[in-house]
């Protein structure tokens, strides 16, 4: 069975201290794990970061959201979508009328294709090895759909993907929560 290909930004992430402490070491400290995970999964100056009792969560600055969100898809829709009658030109004649907070709640009606919440759990490998792994929960807006999609060993090429449009959207702080994933 196939899975979509999706481009994504992410909004928030999530990892459990009891999974970080499994890997804490003479040699390995929390620090160095949530610096690692962090670097990984490009959780940078863009993010808050919140400890909380059971994990540390990350997210978006609101301020950036609501900075840049509409430019940002606005290039990334005309960069993405050609023809006419796009479900996108929709999308941002809504967005534009609503306020940021309403933006954010519309993702959860799951109304439009190229612009609506996905959650999934990424599994974080540290030392590219596949004995240290720590789930990493996160909520993305899903830019663009397609599949259904049949692949093995695909993360380099999902990365390349990544960059490639992180490169035509160099402009924007969000181009740092992007992401180009498989659906589960």
């Amino acid at each position: 069975m196939g899975r979509y290909l999706i481009i994504g930004l992410k909004l928030e992430a999530c990892v459990y201290k009891d999974r970080i402490n499994k890997y804490v070491s003479e040699r390995r400290t929390k620090t160095d794990i949530l610096a690692e995970l962090e670097n990984t999964l490009r959780l940078g100056n863009e993010y808050d970061r919140k400890e909380e009792e059971d994990c540390y969560t990350y997210s978006l600055k609101q301020e950036i959201c609501d900075k840049e969100l509409l430019s940002f898809l606005k290039r990334f829709y005309d960069l993405r979508y050609i023809g006419e009658n796009r479900e996108s030109d929709t999308v941002m004649e809504k967005l534009s009328a609503l306020s940021p907070q309403e933006r954010l709640n519309l993702l959860e009606q799951k109304r439009f294709e190229c612009f609506q919440e996905d959650e999934k759990t990424h599994y974080c490998y540290l030392d590219n090895c596949g004995w240290f792994e720590i789930p990493v929960y996160t909520r993305k807006i899903v830019l663009s759909m397609d599949g259904k999609i049949i692949m093995e060993c695909y993360n380099e090429i999902l990365d390349f993907f990544r960059r490639c449009i992180a490169k035509q959207l160099e402009d924007f702080r969000l181009t740092k929560a992007l992401d180009v994933y498989l659906s589960d």
